[in-house]
């Protein structure tokens, strides 16, 4: 079946309804597959894998995207990693897709597309089944989905879980020339001192629960 058929199989009551689900989630904070009344200090991913970003080491040069895109082979239109300005000029932001704990790509996905992984917490996107909805690129509040205008689909960063397979680092941290880019078990990282979930600009941590410290520049 092509893409148009199995988009065409999707009502738009259920598109609209899934959509009214994101946002109502957003709004709350609250997302499917929360446990109302769950211990927060209890992981549900135990093994999750998170990046740690290091604004005071982070010099620019943007060669953690550069890596990216030469591993990944981006689709045109599509930016798995972007590394932006601040209000200061020596401030830079990082970011890809952090593999929320509560991803809202995957609640919100029509054809299941997307899949938590129970081992290590990344977030996969099988670009095959995609049907290019985009109902994940407007729920995701770190616009990680990336749209490609050329394929008409959505991909995503998958956190270089084939390289790290074959015991290799993730191409965006293998190339970062001071280290102000690294990964590792979240659970680790968050005891590392001056790390914090969020800062200005980005969205509240709650909503998702991002698998991101940053230690930010003053």
């Amino acid at each position: 079946m092509d893409k148009s058929n199995q988009l065409n199989k999707i009502s738009r009551r259920s598109l609209l309804k899934m959509g009214a689900l994101a946002a109502g989630a957003l709004a709350v904070g609250v997302l499917p597959g929360q446990i109302a009344g769950a211990d927060p200090d209890s992981p549900k991913y135990p093994e999750q894998l998170g990046f740690m970003y290091d604004q005071t080491k982070c010099i620019g040069c943007r060669k953690c995207a550069i890596a990216c895109k030469s591993a990944n082979k981006w689709e045109e239109g599509a930016k798995w990693r972007r590394v932006m300005s601040g209000a200061r000029p020596d401030v830079y932001l990082s970011m890809s897709c952090n593999h929320c704990e509560n991803p809202v790509c995957v609640a919100v996905c029509p054809v299941k597309a997307y899949k938590k992984r129970d081992k290590d917490g990344i977030v996969i996107h099988d670009k095959e089944v995609c049907v290019g909805c985009k109902y994940c690129l407007y729920a995701c509040p770190y616009h990680a989905p990336q749209y490609s205008e050329a394929t008409g689909r959505i991909t995503k960063c998958h956190f270089c879980y084939e390289r790290q397979a074959k015991g290799q680092k993730p191409a965006c941290i293998e190339a970062c020339p001071t280290q102000a880019l690294t990964f590792g078990k979240l659970v680790d990282l968050q005891k590392t001192p001056g790390g914090v979930a969020q800062i200005q600009w980005l969205p509240a941590p709650e909503l998702t629960k991002p698998s991101l410290v940053i230690i930010p520049k003053q």
